[in-house]
């Protein structure tokens, strides 16, 4: 499987308490940035930390695998 997408990794901030009535978990999130390298992400992720902002990382693209 090939994706025009090269792998990377995404950030996302989460919504606030305020908005835990949001039923779309797709609206709970939102995306921020895209970075290249996991040590990018990690760097825009402990910025939104020190704004008591909560944010995830995930890996965006083909896994590794199989024999």
């Amino acid at each position: 499987m090939h994706t025009d997408h090269p792998d990377g990794f995404q950030v996302y901030v989460r919504r606030d308490r305020a908005h835990a009535h949001i039923q779309d978990p797709d609206a709970a999130e939102q995306p921020v940035s895209e970075c290249a390298t996991y040590e990018e992400a990690r760097r825009i992720q402990r910025a939104y930390h020190r704004s008591s902002r909560e944010c995830v990382i995930r890996y965006v693209g083909e896994s590794g695998g199989g024999d």
